[in-house]
This record gives C-alpha cells, structure tokens and sequence, in this order.
C-alpha cells in the first residue's frame, strides 16, 4: 500500500511538472517559448568553468567561452536590455533550471526508467529520490553570442509604402515585428548585419512583404555566421515565383549592401517565396539563387585543428554551432574504436564524421561510417568535408572526379540533377570508409545502411524518430541472421529482416524533449534488450525553456 502510494504521488508530480507550462502557469520568471532547434554522457570527460550557483560553462578548445566582469568573475546572466519584451528567452538567469528540465530530470529517475537503466541494473540499488542526479546538465557555451545562425521577421520601418525595413521577431502570439538591434545571444556579426540591412533597405527604398495584401518584396532574412572570420552568409526570402521577378530592387539591394558593409558579407543569396503562410522557405527546388560570394560557409572540425565541415543556406545548420561542437566530439567518445558506425538524419554528417577523425587520431580507426538524409543537398559538403580530411590518417584515398565550378549560379534544382547524372563532385574511397544515402531514416534503414552496424547515430527532428525506425529498433535480435554488411548478400525476405539486427549502441541525439520520452518508453519495454546508459541535457539556446537531450542505449 505504501509503494502504491509513493507511486501515486510521484505520477501526480510529474504530470503537474508538464501541464503547469500548458496552462500558462510555469514557475520561470517570464513563460514566452519560442521554437528554437539542439549531457554529455555521465562516462564523457567534458570539463567546464563554475559560475555562480555551480552553473557549469562549457569550454571549446582553443576558443574561452565563459564571460567575465570586468572584476574577472563568471557571469551567469544573459543581461539583454530586450529581454522584458523579446519573446526569444524566457530566463535572464539560471539557464539550467528552465522547466523542460526540471521535467526531464524528473523522467529520467522515475521508478519505469531506473529499473532499465544500467548503473541501477549493474548495482541492484533503486534510489527512491525524486531526482537521483542520473540526468547531468551542460551549458556548451558562453550565455552571450552563442547564436551564430538567426532567422528574422521583416516589417515596414514606417507606413509609407518603400522606406525601408526593420528587422526582429513576432511578437508572442501576434505577427507583430519586435526589432531586437542588440540582442545579447546574437554573434555580433548578426547585430551588424541587422544594422547594415535596414541601411541598404531604406536607401534602397525597398519595402516590406504585407501578409495581408500580399505587396511589397522582403519576407525574412537569414543570417549565418563564419566563425572563423566573423563573416556572414545572408539570405533574402524574397515575395517573388522567379529569380525575374526580384528585379531591380534585388539587385539595387545586394549592391547597396556590398556598399555598406564591404567585408561583412561571405556571400548574398536570394530564395523565392511567394507561397502564403508562415514557412520561410519554399520547398520548390529552384528557388535559391547565389547572388554574390562562395557558395560554402566552412567551420572547423570538432576535433583537432585538421579538417573542415562545410554548409550552405540549402542545408540545417544548428543555431549554436560553439554548443553543438560540445556534443559532437561527446558523441565521438561514445563511439566505441574501431566499430561500423550508422547515422541516419545525418544533416552534412557531423556527427559521424567528427567520431571518425576522433578514433583515427586516437590509433583505433572505425571500419566505416554511413550517413544518409533527405536533402539532396547534403552530400556536396559531405564530401567536401571528406576531402579536407586526407591528412588526419582517416584510411581514406579518396578521388576526385569531376567539379562543379564554386563560381557558378546554381539552385538547388540544379545541384540535384548533377548528382543524379553523376558529374557533380563525388568521391570514391578504398573500402568505401565514408559514404552518403540521400535517403529518409525510413528508407535508408530498409536499404541495408545499418547492416553491419554496431553503433546507430540518431538525430531526428523534434517529433522523433520515424515510425519505422522505431519499430525496426525495437525488434529482439535474431540470432538466426547473418551478419551482412550489404542487402544483397541476405538470404531471407525483406519483410524477415531485422534492419538493426547488429547495432548495439544507439546513441540518441535529442531536440524535442517530449518526442524523446515517447521513444525512450518505447525502446525500453520492447523486448529488444535495450538498457539505458546515461543521458545528459545540453542547454544549447541559453535563455530558452529548451533542452537537447544526448541519451545513450546499449545491449548485448
């Protein structure tokens, strides 16, 4: 009777901890989310600075993170002047204590979960405490600056039609515009860019996209930050069907903009959206245009000081790259050497790249890695990445064949039809190290790509995994299969196969908490023998009622 009472109050407890934000009655100071997108494992070595309160700052190599007062002490607060009408962050102060988090710490040591995990199985000790501290929390970054990618609302500077635009977010529950110009997450370069755009559209006498009426031509803009150079890949969501129907007053603002800030910009490029609703960009495949600059935007490696991962405006790029290196190089020393690694949702690969060049420098090189996504593209900076890495010892030989000229105006449609026909730049690679599926997790998985697989890498969008990756997880391994590396060499059926038959790590990267709990409920009650090692919550957007959750499962 007394379990069953302690049981029943937990229950209470934990459904209270997620409906008190529902109704509006969340105990943070200021409740106003805003939908952002990205624990270190308990066995991780990560190391960080206290600040006030024991908050642990991340550090990334070479690069200090952590902010001091000008008396050298740690800072804990965001401490922007936007903050009591901004609806980006929800915390001025205690990052870490946000209510996402004080719900998934509650999850992670509920009676269910204890029971399935590791130290409990291994120790035969259940702690009945609320919050047994099995759920580490990180904060990767410094509090300030950390938002080296922004998408922002354009509106009307006044309400004569032309004269120029003014730059923010939506205000909570309306499509008001809140001009943020010195917003304190934002990477400087970010606050500059806002600046140097509302000069170029006023000069330019560009106006605004009404949603009511449909007129005017700048929507949102997007803009992402070169790290090493502080540069800015910008993108100007435009109301037009063509490229055509931009002009002049594109072209007049590109000039003015390359006028007004001459060394801001890493390139300029354009995307149609004449669709109505609130999507940014288009689906179409040919609406990206490259006005000016490179087409790639490179950030260095994780790990080391050797090797490059590319993006460009077509592919995802985490909000907070200085955060998102943490958990990167997290997960690589997850990776058991010398294993076959899977990774699917892989974006530009990497995560899985980042564990390659880890064990390769450690002396334990994987035997392979697979990424696969959707976008198709994905795999032109997947293999420029490859082709920066020749001279970490990765085993790869990889050889160029054929290039499309950087200096080119290409869409997206374009880019795909090249890989389709096999001319754009691809790589073959003794053994075939590293590869890439344009593919959904669902099919890349019915593919064969984690055949073979000890170790399966996940990083689904916020509604978690696909229903068919769940599944095939969730099925008990067959010890009648043989272990394949390719589908072509299995005996039995297709609807026979166990697609994760040999993976026996997954480790789980999380970006929607509550899509998270579903999957986790759903993998542990299987009989597919999963057990959870450990899970850690990264405040990647500091300010924000978010957390990204790295939880690793292991069976025999």
């Amino acid at each position: 009777m007394k379990k069953q009472s302690e049981a029943l109050i937990f229950s209470l407890i934990f459904l209270l901890g997620h409906l008190l934000p529902v109704a509006g009655l969340s105990t943070g100071p200021k409740p106003k989310p805003r939908g952002q997108r990205r624990k270190q494992s308990s066995t991780s070595k990560y190391q960080g600075k206290k600040g006030k309160n024991g908050l642990n700052l991340g550090r990334k190599v070479g690069i200090d993170l952590t902010r001091t007062d000008k008396k050298g002490r740690i800072s804990d607060a965001i401490d922007c002047e936007h903050f009591a009408d901004c609806p980006g962050c929800v915390v001025n102060k205690g990052v870490d204590k946000v209510d996402k988090i004080k719900s998934a710490k509650l999850f992670f040591s509920s009676t269910f979960i204890r029971k399935r995990r590791l130290d409990v199985h291994e120790d035969n000790i259940v702690n009945e405490s609320f919050d047994d501290d099995f759920y580490k929390v990180v904060v990767p970054s410094d509090l300030q600056g950390w938002r080296t990618q922004a998408k922002l609302a354009v509106a009307p500077r006044s309400s004569s039609w032309g004269r120029g635009c003014t730059l923010g977010l939506y205000e909570r529950g309306t499509h008001s515009v809140l001009p943020i110009p010195r917003c304190k997450v934002h990477h400087p370069s970010i606050n500059r860019a806002i600046l140097a755009i509302e000069q170029a559209t006023e000069e330019t006498n560009i106006a605004a996209y009404n949603e009511e009426s449909g007129d005017g031509g700048l929507r949102y803009v997007q803009c992402q930050v070169d790290r090493s150079t502080g540069k800015v890949s910008l993108a100007l969501v435009w109301n037009a069907e063509a490229l055509k129907d931009t002009q002049p007053a594109l072209a007049r603002l590109v000039k003015a903009l390359q006028r007004t800030e001459p060394k801001l910009w890493h390139n300029i490029w354009c995307h149609c959206n004449d669709n109505p609703g609130n999507a940014i960009f288009a689906r179409n495949e040919n609406r990206w245009h490259r006005m000016a600059g490179l087409e790639f935007v490179r950030e260095r490696l994780p790990i080391g000081t050797e090797g490059w991962l590319y993006f460009s405006p077509l592919t995802f790029r985490q909000g907070n790259l200085d955060g998102f290196d943490v958990i990167a190089r997290d997960v690589a020393k997850i990776v058991p050497g010398g294993s076959r690694v899977c990774e699917l949702y892989a974006g530009i690969g990497m995560l899985g790249l980042t564990a390659m060049v880890y064990h390769a420098k450690q002396g334990n090189a994987l035997k392979w890695v697979r990424c696969s996504d959707e976008n198709p593209a994905n795999p032109r900076c997947f293999h420029r990445s490859l082709r920066s890495l020749q001279s970490v010892g990765t085993g790869l030989d990889s050889r160029r064949k054929k290039s499309t000229n950087e200096g080119n105006f290409m869409t997206l449609g374009e880019m795909t039809r090249l890989m389709e026909s096999g001319v754009s730049e691809s790589f073959e690679s003794d053994g075939k190290k590293a590869t890439y599926m344009v593919a959904s997790a669902k099919d890349a998985l019915l593919r064969g790509q984690a055949l073979g697989a000890e170790v399966l890498i996940v990083d689904p969008p916020r509604k978690g995994l696909q229903d068919t990756v769940l599944s095939e997880l969730s099925k008990p391994f067959n010890p009648n299969q043989e272990f394949v590396e390719d589908k072509d060499f299995l005996s039995n059926d297709g609807d026979q196969v166990n697609w994760t038959n040999d993976v026996k790590t997954l480790i789980y990267v999380s970006c929607g908490f509550d899509a998270l709990t579903g999957d986790c409920d759903h993998l542990l009650r299987s009989n597919a023998g999963w057990m959870l090692e450990s899970a850690t919550g990264y405040v990647l957007f500091p300010g924000s009622d978010h957390v990204e959750t790295l939880a690793v499962f292991r069976r025999n």
